[in-house]
């Protein structure tokens, strides 16, 4: 038994009418795939923090993303947690399903004395 996409993957390259996604500009290799192991960097990326460029296609991978409750990785410019809480929070309302910001995982500074 295989696992199937509720909604098959959009067309990501430069031929759509909005542009190429930003993923496909750091494609993953055989070595190290940054939207499953460098989330930090994933996340920049998604977000434009780097650059200064959002990808254009962030709101379409998150919502498909989300529908298809992808449980790994960076989709949509939000970690799997935040995904998962956007889920929980809004259940079975597609229409609420939104990038924000995602959550600081750093942990908390301990206080200079």
């Amino acid at each position: 038994m295989g696992i199937r996409a509720i909604v098959p993957a959009p067309n990501w390259s430069d031929t759509h009418h909005r542009g190429e996604a930003k993923c496909r500009e750091d494609q993953p290799t055989r070595e190290k795939d940054l939207f499953f192991e460098d989330a930090g960097l994933a996340l920049s990326v998604c977000n434009g923090t780097h650059d200064g460029q959002v990808c254009p296609r962030r709101t379409e991978c998150l919502r498909v993303a989300m529908l298809n409750r992808e449980v790994y990785g960076i989709w949509g410019g939000m970690t799997a947690t935040d995904r998962l809480a956007m889920r929980m929070r809004h259940p079975g309302r597609p229409e609420r399903w939104i990038w924000h910001p995602p959550v600081q995982t750093d942990p908390p500074r301990p206080e200079e004395n």
